[in-house]
């Protein structure tokens, strides 16, 4: 325990120097939007529009490190935070939120028109995710009848009528469309989609302790439980509409979903507070855990991307993503047991992101490793992940969201050891 409290200042710092990286690169020079992009050189990319799910994910994250740090009584860092906070709330709701139709759009361009009015259910989830954490911060009046309108659009919009869960993608009037899903299949149900509308919705119930969201809550953990966690331990990827994983993906696993998974899900289970569900996902939970733990956790701490032919076929890049929810996965794993295995695990993985993910000299993260360590610095024309480019530090998918959000929660949970 005591070696994890000696890694309080590294997460602090590195904390902060993430946020240090958005406020002088991510915002442009007037202070009054963000870039879609920026590349290695910490120059902005021209002409690449800016997508909700990137805008969300700036104000969540700056949100929770103005509320942090106002908790630990740094005011100047808190309102430093907060008015990067305010500006992305801003951007968000006049440039992505639909007055017309509600919902938020998919992407608009640098000059804040729309580029992509699709609505995909995974980004109504994130805008939810997202304004929680502002009203947290904020508690406005204003933010919370967003987030109540929200709510009640996702269910009367996205939640399948005729089956479990929920849809994937809709028109700008919200209409479901068969093609452009986030779904890499294009099927009509997607694991990553309810992972995110079940975080969302424990946030929201954070600060809007309501039944009807409990409800779904509630329904939405049944779900994980018999659609989606495998017996062995990992996350299904599609399904149908009927919520039976799809055959191309059955064989596949995804380690980042995995171990992110795992922590999400028991911090929706407490939320609850029902003794019941505690009980169920318990040993569900570190199953998760110790399938990675046997798997994709490579001999330095770096977790492989994912496997394919049932575990058979490794893809060992490690992207930036999964090293930052193995650090949150197995603390919450060491906090459920105590086992000195998986706090071994937290610092061997935190020093496989400083030796060799963490760029130093430029700052951020690099997007891409090798099994080595060694960065991918160019963008193939043959990339097997489209969604996030090796020779961009900013763009619509990596965000400040998934490290950001690693040192806080390595911050909050340290803090919470040392109070034992």
């Amino acid at each position: 325990m005591q070696e994890l409290i000696h890694l309080r200042d590294a997460f602090d710092n590195e904390l902060k120097s993430i946020l240090g990286y958005w406020m002088k690169y991510a915002v442009t020079p007037e202070k009054e939007d963000f870039y879609g992009a920026v590349d290695l050189n910490n120059a902005p990319v021209p002409g690449v529009d800016k997508t909700c799910v990137l805008v969300a994910r700036i104000l969540w994250t700056f949100a929770a490190a103005a509320k942090f740090y106002e908790k630990e009584g740094n005011d100047d860092l808190a309102a430093e935070y907060g008015a990067t906070a305010d500006l992305a709330y801003k951007v968000f709701t006049e440039q992505f939120h639909d007055e017309e139709q509600n919902g938020f759009f998919m992407s608009v361009t640098p000059e804040g028109e729309i580029a992509d009015d699709i609505k995909h259910t995974y980004a109504q989830a994130f805008a939810i995710y997202a304004l929680a954490k502002y009203y947290q911060y904020k508690a406005d009046d204003e933010v919370m009848i967003f987030l109540q309108q929200m709510f009640a659009t996702v269910e009367s919009k996205t939640k399948d009528p005729d089956g479990p869960g929920y849809l994937e993608a809709f028109s700008r009037d919200w209409k479901p469309i068969t093609e452009n899903r986030m779904a890499d299949n294009n099927e009509p149900k997607s694991m990553n989609t309810h992972l995110h509308i079940l975080e969302s919705y424990a946030a929201l119930y954070a600060v809007w302790p309501d039944v009807k969201v409990k409800k779904r809550l509630r329904d939405l953990l049944d779900i994980f439980l018999q659609k989606i966690i495998r017996p062995e331990g990992h996350l299904g990827i599609f399904f149908d509409e009927q919520f039976e994983e799809v055959e191309s993906t059955r064989g596949i696993c995804s380690f980042g979903h995995d171990i992110e998974g795992s922590w999400l899900l028991w911090e929706a289970a407490h939320s609850l507070n029902e003794p019941k569900m505690l009980d169920q996902y318990r040993p569900v939970v570190l199953k998760m855990v110790d399938a990675i733990d046997r798997v994709a956790v490579d001999k330095d701490g770096g977790l492989f991307l994912e496997s394919s032919r049932f575990g058979s076929h490794i893809r060992t890049n490690k992207h930036w993503w999964p090293q930052a929810e193995t650090l949150v996965g197995f603390m919450n794993a060491y906090q459920m047991t105590s086992d000195k295995k998986y706090a071994a695990t937290v610092k061997l993985t935190w020093q496989f992101i400083d030796t060799h993910l963490i760029d130093h000299e430029g700052g951020e993260w690099f997007t891409k490793l090798n099994r080595l360590g060694k960065p991918f610095l160019v963008e193939p024309p043959d990339d097997p992940s489209p969604y996030y480019r090796n020779d961009w530090k900013v763009d619509p998918w990596k965000c400040p969201y998934h490290n950001g959000r690693a040192c806080l929660e390595m911050l909050l949970r340290i803090d919470s050891l040392g109070s034992r």
